[in-house]
């Protein structure tokens, strides 16, 4: 799904730059986080069940830059777990799925429309990310590759955050495992709803074992 992309290939060319070759004549001027490399994606993006469509990371509570930038680097296979890290962010979107800690890394990949960390993603971030090479990858990717596989019932896509930088309009109804969310912008967190569908389809596709009712009282 990922490796051999056009994606990868983009993402590939990066290496240790704190911003993509592409990106850095966009970005003179640039308000996002220093020190920090981009992420264009977190978790097993080859093979991941589930992937969850949201806006750019946010580091600001990390203080060892050295530790995260190995973390970032090494997720960019495309075949790595979600990192132990974040669990506790990780935990606030897809706890309505209702999977434990395990399953979410193994199953979930969360896609960046922009790679580049902020504490916020305010307007002058918006406005700069929208002329990004590396965004349009993101939307190219999401379009030739994601929305099909959504389509096919191969994967389950969410988009929830930054609609209008990911080219989709809420409430649009797309064939398949496919759901596009508004409202999350700030919390990010699935609504229960969905993430009782999307566990469903996980037991139903047997990428996760069917609960047992609780053994009734004698």
């Amino acid at each position: 799904m990922y490796l051999g992309s056009n994606f990868h290939r983009f993402w590939a060319r990066c290496g240790r730059h704190e911003l993509h070759p592409d990106d850095a004549a966009y970005l003179t001027d640039n308000p996002f986080t220093a020190g920090v490399l981009p992420c264009p994606f977190d978790g097993p993006l080859e093979k991941a069940r589930v992937v969850i469509c949201l806006a750019n990371p946010n580091y600001a509570k990390v203080q060892d830059k050295h530790a995260l930038n190995s973390v970032l680097l090494s997720m960019r296979s495309g075949e790595e777990k979600l990192p132990e890290i974040f669990a506790d962010f990780y935990r606030r979107i897809t706890g309505p799925i209702e999977m434990d800690v395990d399953k979410t890394r193994e199953l979930v990949a969360v896609l960046n429309i922009c790679p580049y960390a902020s504490a916020q993603m305010g307007d002058r971030q918006v406005r700069l990310a929208s002329g990004l090479p590396s965004v349009w990858q993101a939307q190219q990717y999401l379009r030739e590759v994601l929305i099909p596989r959504a389509q096919t019932g191969n994967i389950y896509l969410v988009v929830m955050r930054k609609l209008q930088l990911w080219g989709v309009t809420s409430g649009v109804d797309i064939a398949g495992n496919m759901r596009v969310i508004s409202g999350r912008e700030i919390g990010a967190v699935m609504p229960r709803s969905l993430g009782t569908e999307i566990h469903s389809w996980l037991v139903q596709k047997g990428h996760m074992p069917k609960r047992h009712d609780p053994p009734k009282p004698v």
